[in-house]
């Protein structure tokens, strides 16, 4: 068991997710009443963890099995598609990030119109984005070997708080009316070291892009995939 809950904490890490963190974030900052906050983060959780639950449950191992079966071969013509199409955006990215600037202009932060409801049914959409998380995948195949539902239900869960601690911490922090801290602390962070990320990223995606023109280079010569 303790094995499983590790390499549940893992694959939480692999699966950090930040976005669901900035969104609600914009929600304390725009003042929403913490009832509705709250809905949103109890129904984003209750249903993240209850549907990769149920699925462990029912389904198991043959999700991972369906998932893989949609994959192509190592040497399917299907791979150069895909890495003409990453390269490409690669390409205009880094193009774009380099020499196109744009003018940062201020828009007006958009609320989520109605009332508890719609926070419930936003969060319930969220969960949904779970499933494009292949992380979330393995923690369900790990789930389903116990053939225990609480076990299930506790793996799922420990996945879920380790891949959205930024989502705990924002939520806390409005809670606790800790927000403007907060998010002072992410400014004066993103200010000192913004500049040195976006060239470390910018070079991590030129080495990403130099690899795949030489894997595909290499295919359309010898007729097979170099990596």
């Amino acid at each position: 068991m303790i094995h499983k809950i590790i390499s549940t904490m893992g694959l939480g890490v692999l699966g950090i997710d930040p976005i669901t963190a900035i969104f609600i974030l914009s929600m304390g900052l725009r003042k929403d009443k913490k009832i509705k906050i709250t809905s949103f983060f109890l129904s984003f959780t209750l249903f993240s963890i209850l549907f990769g639950a149920i699925i462990s449950s029912i389904f198991g191992a043959s999700v991972f099995d369906f998932i893989n079966s949609l994959i192509p071969a190592d040497d399917s013509d299907i791979w150069l598609f895909i890495e003409i199409g990453i390269l490409t955006i690669i390409i205009l990215w880094v193009f774009k990030r380099i020499f196109i600037k744009t003018s940062e202009k201020k828009k007006d932060k958009q609320q989520i119109s109605g009332g508890i409801i719609k926070y419930i049914a936003t969060g319930f959409v969220f969960a949904l984005t779970c499933f494009t998380d292949l992380t979330y995948y393995a923690v369900i195949v790990l789930g389903s070997e116990t053939k225990n539902f609480l076990i299930i239900t506790l793996l799922i869960a420990i996945w879920f708080f380790v891949s959205q601690f930024m989502t705990v911490i924002a939520y806390m922090s409005i809670q606790f009316n800790f927000i403007n801290r907060l998010t002072d602390i992410i400014e004066k962070f993103k200010n000192k070291y913004q500049k040195i990320f976006s060239i470390c990223f910018n070079i991590i995606l030129i080495i990403i892009a130099l690899l795949l023109l030489v894997d595909l280079l290499f295919y359309l010569c010898l007729g097979k995939y170099l990596f």
